[in-house]
């Protein structure tokens, strides 16, 4: 086991550690093995690292377009990465893949916005959930946008020399929050400790542990896969 900060200290240097457990928070929960379908939604998660694998390839097989690991990297990047899906639900390896996104759509985002380094910044959260700078920002009814979740979910105790900022919550972006984001626990995450070896452990027992692990929507999405991360809908966490 590892507190989560120095993980990603370790695994994703460029990126502040606070900013990419924000964004881990949010996509995943910290859970190695969560698996978001775009335009479906999982039972439940796997428990395992076998069972999150199997479960990838049955996914990939029937054409369904998924985000995957701790950082919820899309399928369609890890060619790019040179990545396997189990390689993928490794937690260092996930942020290692993930930082770089963020980092990429960071670096692209300042070009457009020099000197504005925290609208920058949230652009980069649109750019790595959407694909684009504006999906992020979209609201749902009842809901806020998946950027306002990151930055409710950032800690801001200390700061990291890194490429890509930590979050600051200035007041015009604390007044956008209208429905604050209730944070999953534990809030510290220096207390969050991530095993670096899943597998290796047994896992507790449930009540859906040997239950197939199987998508409650049947018809896979139709339209071509973005290479963003527009799937919070089909991501479940424990």
């Amino acid at each position: 086991m590892v507190p989560f900060l120095v993980l990603a200290q370790q695994c994703a240097p460029t990126v502040a550690p606070q900013t990419m457990a924000a964004i881990v928070q949010v996509e995943s929960g910290f859970n190695p093995y969560a698996i978001g379908v775009v335009g479906g939604r999982l039972v439940r998660q796997p428990v395992s690292l076998d069972e999150a694998i199997t479960t990838a390839q049955s996914l990939e097989a029937k054409g369904w377009n998924f985000s995957l690991g701790i950082a919820q990297v899309n399928r369609y990047n890890l060619p790019k990465y040179g990545s396997t899906y189990a390689q993928a639900f490794d937690p260092c390896k996930n942020l290692k893949m993930g930082s770089k996104i963020l980092e990429d759509c960071y670096r692209r985002a300042i070009v457009k916005m020099p000197g504005q380094e925290q609208g920058a910044l949230r652009a980069a959260f649109s750019c790595y959930y959407a694909g684009n700078f504006t999906g992020g920002f979209k609201t749902k009814p009842g809901s806020p946008s998946y950027v306002q979740k990151v930055v409710a979910s950032a800690d801001v105790t200390t700061k990291p020399i890194a490429v890509v900022p930590m979050i600051r919550k200035t007041p015009d972006v604390a007044a956008a929050v209208a429905a604050p984001v209730k944070k999953r626990q534990p809030a510290d995450r220096n207390s969050v400790l991530v095993d670096l070896h899943p597998s290796s452990q047994s896992m507790p027992a449930t009540g859906v542990a040997n239950a197939p692990v199987r998508l409650k929507t049947e018809q896979p999405a139709t339209a071509d896969a973005p290479l963003g991360k527009d799937n919070t809908d089909g991501v479940v966490v424990f």
